[in-house]
């Protein structure tokens, strides 16, 4: 009888044990997310500001940002930082339409207002 109870303590341990490594691995990939890098394509119209090139406050964020200045680079702009694994952000046409265009899951920010609010 003793032998019949140790072999069900093991299996009860390794269920518990494999519960609890699943649950684990459920908290950790959705912490894995928010440490993921963050990325904007922003259309290149867009993120000009009065005579600037680039809106001054582009430099601020806490991403990798790319201007695309046509949908060819948009799309290019945005495969490559979905293959890195980046959180990719979208704004302006051209990016938008590339996201959709590439099936890119990513978040379309409203312009570039939207763009700096997630970036910070």
């Amino acid at each position: 009888m003793l032998i019949r109870m140790t072999f069900i303590g093991t299996h009860i341990t390794t269920v518990l044990a494999a519960a609890a490594l699943a649950t684990g691995s459920l908290f950790a990939a959705g912490s894995d997310d928010q440490n993921r890098p963050t990325a904007l394509v922003i259309d290149a119209s867009l993120a000009s500001h009065g005579r600037q090139l680039v809106d001054p406050r582009l430099k601020d964020v806490d991403a990798d940002v790319r201007l695309p200045s046509n949908a060819t680079e948009a799309r290019t702009n945005v495969r490559y930082f979905d293959a890195l694994g980046y959180r990719v952000y979208v704004a302006g046409s051209d990016a938008t339409a590339a996201a959709k265009a590439t099936g890119v899951d990513a978040t379309d920010t409203g312009g570039l207002d939207g763009a700096l609010a997630v970036s910070r």
